[in-house]
């Protein structure tokens, strides 16, 4: 057997079962790009991700509101300023003795008294600052609860960095995976390439037929066919995951191997304990029901009377008839004494609704601790999956060498070889979709047990 009949389909074989060298391959060009690490994507993904700033965001719009809940702590300013032209004058009288009448003087007015004011520019000017008392209990719930909705938006942010890192995740896991397929696919590109020159020289010297340099031709294509598609599929997922990292979509980078892990790596007991303390659906039900107690609190101190310290200042400018200026000290008071019930039944819905809150809050942990179970068991499905498809892999790249071997003596019809080359192809296509799985798999369970 001559080395030059041998050499094509060694090629092919080495082409085929690259796989584990090819991961570190970037398969774009010539000039690798920089390597990202799935430990580095992450932490891109918390500076950059543009889902998690605007979770972020919201911690400070709730920062916000209790900055505005404090505020009514301090005394409330009023001012009221009323100028203008009267349309007509103002005209009145003063009818006489009505001031009263004494023995010594008589009626005053002693007679009938024309007021009559101009029409001229005037003004209305009062003023006032309230400083609340009872009402301070009011405020400092309100300020509670808007502390309250600070600790909720933090489990927010929690919850989409947790969301993000999975999304991270999936997508270096997708990319990974489509930089194999590439590289696999460039390799058989090369070998099918090969062995179509050495069919053409045979053909040539008439020592194949025609149709077996065609089916390898045919098959060529083929494979570049589904080098396109990879490559094509490669580059988008590329950009899907520049996007999660917040950086521009065409930042050239590439990925490494990430490794299977073992089972014997997370236990089921552990992961329960884990996910009641780490997931952030768990902190954030327990939010909305302290939330919804101190709505219950806050309606309850409605039945308070508003009461506070008040002074004032009103002015009358450009108004001959008016005092031009006065002010006041003293106390303001108000209070709704019957209602008619509606605060009784609205502290009775918020209970209510505390209830609601409360059984969410219990149905959300049986719920975590459901997830977790169910992404454990998936998980060992889809490691069992991937292990019975590198076998079959393994098996059918045995076959592939046996054949080839067989082919070159002769014992063996090309159309025997590409049957088998085509058994490889769909071997590594169901390894590679077994691993995709796999790597889902595990960042859905890392999700469901609240890994950072």
């Amino acid at each position: 057997m001559k080395l030059t009949t041998y050499r094509p389909w060694l090629l092919l074989w080495l082409g085929l079962t690259a796989f584990p060298v090819a991961w570190a391959q970037m398969p774009g060009g010539d000039t690798p790009a920089p390597l990202l690490t799935l430990d580095e994507a992450l932490r891109i993904a918390i500076r950059g991700n543009r889902d998690i700033q605007i979770s972020g965001l919201n911690i400070t719009k709730a920062q916000e509101m209790v900055a505005q809940a404090r505020t009514n702590y301090l005394p409330n300013f009023q001012t009221f300023v009323l100028a203008g032209w009267p349309l007509q004058s103002v005209n009145f009288t003063v009818p006489a003795g009505v001031l009263g009448t004494f023995p010594s003087t008589g009626p005053i007015p002693a007679k009938n008294v024309a007021i009559q004011s101009p029409v001229q520019f005037g003004a209305l000017l009062s003023g006032s600052a309230t400083q609340p008392l009872t009402q301070i209990y009011k405020v400092s719930l309100a300020v509670e609860q808007a502390r309250l909705g600070i600790g909720l938006a933090k489990e927010g942010l929690r919850a989409q960095e947790q969301e993000t890192a999975r999304q991270v995740k999936e997508a270096y896991y997708q990319v990974a995976q489509l930089q194999a397929q590439v590289a696999s696919a460039k390799a058989a590109v090369q070998a099918l390439m090969e062995l179509s020159k050495l069919m053409e020289q045979r053909l040539s010297q008439q020592t194949v037929l025609a149709s077996d340099s065609l089916s390898v031709n045919a098959k060529l294509k083929q494979q570049r066919y589904q080098l396109l598609v990879a490559q094509d599929a490669f580059e988008v997922q590329k950009q899907n995951l520049n996007r999660l990292l917040g950086r521009d979509l065409r930042t050239p980078f590439s990925v490494e191997t990430p490794p299977f892990g073992t089972l014997a790596e997370w236990d089921l007991e552990a992961a329960r304990k884990q996910a009641l303390e780490q997931r952030p659906e768990l902190g954030e039900a327990r939010f909305q029901t302290q939330i919804a107690q101190m709505d219950v609190r806050r309606e309850r101190a409605k039945y308070i009377p508003d009461f506070g310290v008040q002074v004032g200042y009103l002015g009358f400018q450009n108004m001959t008839f008016l005092p031009h200026n006065g002010g006041y000290a003293g106390f303001v008071f108000q209070w709704q004494p019957f209602d008619w019930g509606f605060k009784k039944h609205r502290i009775v819905e918020l209970k209510a609704t505390t209830g609601q809150k409360a059984l969410t809050e219990q149905d959300a942990e049986q719920r975590v601790l459901l997830e977790v179970e169910d992404k454990f068991r998936k998980l060992g499905e889809s490691r069992m999956l991937l292990e019975a498809q590198a076998d079959q892999r393994e098996a059918e790249q045995v076959k592939l060498r046996e054949v080839t071997s067989r082919y070159n003596q002769q014992a063996a019809l090309l159309s025997d070889l590409l049957q088998q080359q085509a058994a490889v192809s769909q071997a590594e296509a169901q390894y590679q979709q077994a691993v995709a799985g796999f790597w889902t798999a595990r960042a859905e369970f890392e999700k469901a047990i609240g890994a950072e």
